[in-house]
């Protein structure tokens, strides 16, 4: 399944995995991600629940947006939380993918 009116998808991570990420080259997802078999990102409407779910208690997170363009051969767009369209990562995501990053707190 595609969505395609999405442009951009967003994957959110705390500082330390986004530290990991830039030395490493490669993000193969956190223990979630690993566990689900897939990497979660978000559209930017879900970012802000997304964020409140799993990462309210958390002090800083990073935001990192992507091209689909750059991902949809591993993307898959699948239903989730709310009924939702997902964007759901199948392999790793190579640093040179990433078009920005904010910090939010």
């Amino acid at each position: 399944m595609k969505n395609k009116k999405e442009s951009y998808v967003y994957r959110v991570m705390l500082e330390n995995e986004w530290n990991e990420f830039k030395k490493k080259k490669k993000f193969f997802g956190n223990k979630l991600d690993l566990q689900s078999g897939f990497i979660h990102l978000s559209t930017k409407e879900q970012l802000t629940k997304t964020i409140e779910k799993y990462y309210s208690h958390k002090v800083r997170v990073m935001v990192l947006e992507f091209k689909v363009k750059d991902l949809e051969k591993k993307l898959k767009w699948e239903i989730s939380r709310d009924n939702q369209l997902f964007p759901h990562l199948y392999g790793f995501i190579d640093f040179f993918n990433v078009k920005r990053v904010e910090q939010k707190f």
